[in-house]
């Protein structure tokens, strides 16, 4: 038996843009509820979507190049296409990677965050497992790097 139904012929763009605002959504209940970790790993899934709505508002989605370099699940590779997408200058990507990566993301690893909100990891320098331990401001952190992320990707085509 399977599980929902597709719907063909989307408008890619559009409908990363509503994943986003429902992980954003989906969040703030969590988080209403206390439930702080599972709230942070949807804001950054959020802010992935958020990032892929942008990509391929710029970028023709129906070109295989374009496909296979949204297939990941990271956050930090879509920030990287992202920044090579938005100019072919060297200077305006090292200034959009730095506003970016510094001014709105915090120069977090999000891959390593997005991992340990959802598994115990190992610590060889502890000999032990350890899990990461989020709260109220862990989550308005987050909360706020996707509000200025937003805002960016809205004013991006002012760095081209």
């Amino acid at each position: 038996m399977h599980i929902g139904k597709f719907r063909h012929k989307i408008d890619v763009s559009s409908e990363f843009f509503k994943l986003s605002r429902g992980d954003e959504v989906s969040a703030k209940i969590l988080a209403e509820k206390g439930q702080f970790r599972q709230a942070c790993y949807l804001l950054i899934q959020a802010m992935e979507k958020a990032i892929r709505a942008k990509i391929f508002s710029l970028v023709n989605p129906n070109i295989e190049y374009f496909r296979d370099r949204n297939r990941t699940h990271s956050l930090d590779s879509a920030v990287e296409f992202l920044i090579e997408i938005v100019s072919t200058d060297n200077i305006v990507r090292n200034q959009v990677s730095q506003q970016l990566n510094t001014h709105v993301l915090g120069n977090t690893k999000y891959g390593h965050l997005h991992n340990n909100l959802r598994y115990p990891s190992y610590f060889k320098k502890y000999d032990s497992y350890s899990t990461i331990e989020v709260g109220k401001d862990d989550f308005d952190i987050l909360s706020n790097r996707l509000m200025l992320l937003r805002k960016f990707l809205d004013d991006i085509h002012k760095f081209t």
